[in-house]
């Protein structure tokens, strides 16, 4: 009798353990959903790149932003991440080669480098960013995308400091259309940013 119960609890042990494998397998989670973020090639041209000037480019984030996560602040300044939409990268990697494709496309640099440092006669541009999120209410809806940045462009022996920024809003409670406010948010900073360049550097 005895063994027969030892038998039947370790049986039943058994079956619990693989149904708890079986769940954690068989997870219903949605898969994570990765958003790409593309170069700013509205002012596109090749007429200066064999004679403009080397770029050094250093690109970093505030505490907090430093995440692969598509983020969401609320009116009580909690950041959190949109469920399951993720960069394909952790943010300053992100923005580093989106805005170093964008300073290229422009035409106005004969070469853009990942660099905190000076090269030669050549420009160097820092950029922090200081805000790439959501703006949600207190019912968890996001109305609109923030992106600013800051930081300095020094040229012709001179240390110009940057601010640029852009608020869009969301045209629908969707993801794509999050991600499509901040890829317009990055745009806008990116010809606000080559203007500037063009201002402080003539």
């Amino acid at each position: 009798m005895m063994k027969n119960k030892t038998r039947l609890t370790l049986l039943l042990m058994a079956a619990l353990l693989l149904a708890a494998c079986s769940s954690v397998m068989d997870s219903k989670q949605p898969a994570k959903q990765y958003y790409l973020l593309t170069p700013d090639t509205a002012s596109a041209t090749a007429t200066e790149s064999a004679t403009g000037p080397t770029l050094s480019l250093a690109v970093s984030v505030v505490p907090g932003l430093d995440t692969d996560r598509v983020l969401a602040l609320s009116p009580d300044a909690r950041i959190s991440p949109y469920a399951n939409a993720r960069w394909p990268d952790h943010l300053p990697e992100v923005i580093t080669s989106v805005m170093k494709r964008s300073l290229i496309a422009s035409g106005k640099f004969s070469s853009v480098e990942e660099s905190s440092h000076l090269r030669n006669d050549g420009w160097l541009l820092k950029l922090e960013v200081q805000q790439f999120y959501g703006i949600q209410n207190s019912a968890g809806e996001t109305s609109r995308v923030r992106v600013e940045m800051a930081g300095t462009i020094e040229c012709n022996e001179a240390s110009t400091p940057l601010g640029l920024s852009s608020s869009n809003s969301v045209s629908a409670e969707r993801l794509s259309a999050v991600v499509a406010a901040h890829q317009q948010g990055l745009n806008d900073v990116t010809r606000e940013l080559l203007q500037k360049i063009s201002q402080s550097c003539s």
